[in-house]
């Protein structure tokens, strides 16, 4: 595929911080591609730098295979984690203020407006003023506004930051639809894992105003160590279940615990029905049994020390 954004070796400071040192990465055609990090990392000032708003102070950065330019920038629609919709304007007057600042208007940005807003279920709301609308609602709009002049790249800032878990369920729905459908690039950024597992073919880890890791969440989370399986029996005689654990095709560790027994393996559900088998033949009854599987948490904490939490602070390396 080809790629969207490609950048490499960015560096941005300003006086007393460095805010991105040698961050590099590639985002292709048609992806969504995941941007994670603490507040801090470093991904509003790329953000900022791929829309034109920031310059690097030195590397390279290609858009839709050029240097960027204000043609290319074109092609980009920012839906921004502050709702940048006018509230004294209507979702009709909003859409088609924003399709005017891409030279999207007349019969052809009325037609745009009236799919978006059906399309993001807002069509009854297509004459109140924005101002009255629900946090959901206006996050919706949001994007529409966005979408106006039909994107090549679309970026969303953390788009679902204090939305209930319906609401942002259905902006997940939204967003791949849009990709689907248009064949556009999406890139987001985001503090919740699930939504960035649940949306994201590829993410890139940033740290420090680094990328510190990359690749789709399954290869990511084979980062932080194995899956495990926890077993707790009576009358417990773990020390005679050790070795027949270990015998089991793919398992690579077990631990005794004075909780139990720790079972480690790759693809560790498939393993779960031999490993009862083995408490059943030995008399031993099972009273717990979780199978746990690394998180994008404990990756990004097994990399940086720091976790992927808002509000987290995090010192540039040295």
């Amino acid at each position: 595929m080809p790629a969207v954004v490609e950048a490499e070796n960015l560096v941005k400071s300003y006086p007393g911080k460095v805010t991105l040192y040698n961050f590099s990465l590639t985002i292709n055609e048609g992806e969504i591609f995941g941007l994670l990090g603490p507040n801090g990392a470093g991904k509003s000032t790329f953000i900022r730098i791929l829309t034109g708003l920031e310059e690097a102070d030195s590397g390279r950065i290609a858009l839709f295979g050029g240097a960027p330019s204000r043609e290319n920038r074109k092609k980009i629609g920012v839906a921004p984690q502050d709702n940048a919709v006018y509230p004294l304007l209507t979702c009709m007057e909003n859409l088609l203020y924003f399709g005017s600042l891409y030279g999207v208007g007349g019969k052809k940005a009325k037609e745009k407006a009236e799919k978006l807003l059906v399309d993001l279920e807002l069509s009854e709301k297509k004459n109140v003023q924005a101002g009255f609308l629900s946090g959901g609602m206006k996050r919706r709009l949001n994007l529409a506004c966005a979408l106006m002049h039909t994107p090549k790249l679309i970026i969303l800032d953390e788009p679902t930051t204090g939305l209930d878990p319906s609401t942002r369920r259905k902006m997940w729905k939204t967003a791949t639809e849009i990709v689907r459908e248009s064949g556009a690039t999406l890139l987001l950024t985001t503090h919740y894992m699930e939504e960035a597992e649940a949306l994201c073919g590829r993410i890139a880890f940033i740290n420090a105003g680094q990328v510190v890791a990359e690749g789709s969440p399954e290869e990511l989370k084979r980062m932080a160590g194995r899956e495990m399986a926890k077993v707790k029996s009576l009358p417990g005689e773990y020390a005679k279940l050790e070795p027949l654990l270990k015998g089991v095709n793919g398992v690579e560790n077990v631990t005794v615990t004075e909780h139990g027994v720790v079972v480690e393996s790759e693809n560790i559900a498939s393993k779960v029905g031999e490993i009862t088998r083995i408490f059943g033949k030995s008399r031993e009854k099972i009273i717990e049994l979780s199978v746990s599987k690394p998180s994008l948490e404990d990756v990004f904490l097994k990399l940086t020390g720091a976790q992927l939490k808002e509000g987290v602070k995090v010192e540039p390396k040295k």
